[in-house]
C-alpha cells in the first residue's frame, strides 16, 4: 500500500474517533493565523510579522497533526498487539 495513501486513512479514522481534536489542530490553527492575516489587513497593521505568524501557524498544525497521527498510530497497534497474546 502507498504510505500516503496509508497516512490519510489513518488520518480519516483518528479524525472520526477524536473530531474535536482533530478539527482543533488540524483545521484550528490554519483558521486563526488566517484570521488574524485578515484582521491585520482591516487595521493597517503590519502583514509581514502577521503573515509570519500565519506560515508558522500552519507549519505548527502540520507537524501536531503529524504526531497525532502516529501517536494514533502506535495506541493502535500497541492494543492490537497486547490483544493477540
Amino acid at each position: 500500500m502507498n504510505e500516503g495513501t496509508d497516512e490519510r486513512d489513518v488520518f480519516l479514522r483518528m479524525a472520526s474517533d477524536f473530531p474535536v481534536r482533530t478539527g482543533i489542530f488540524t483545521f484550528g490553527l490554519p483558521a486563526f493565523g488566517l484570521l488574524q492575516l485578515i484582521n491585520g489587513y482591516l487595521h493597517e497593521a503590519s502583514l509581514v510579522f502577521i503573515a509570519a505568524f500565519t506560515v508558522l501557524a500552519v507549519a505548527f498544525s502540520v507537524m501536531l497533526t503529524r504526531y497525532h497521527v502516529a501517536n494514533y498510530r502506535r495506541t493502535r497497534l500497541a492494543r492490537r498487539v497486547w490483544s493477540d497474546e
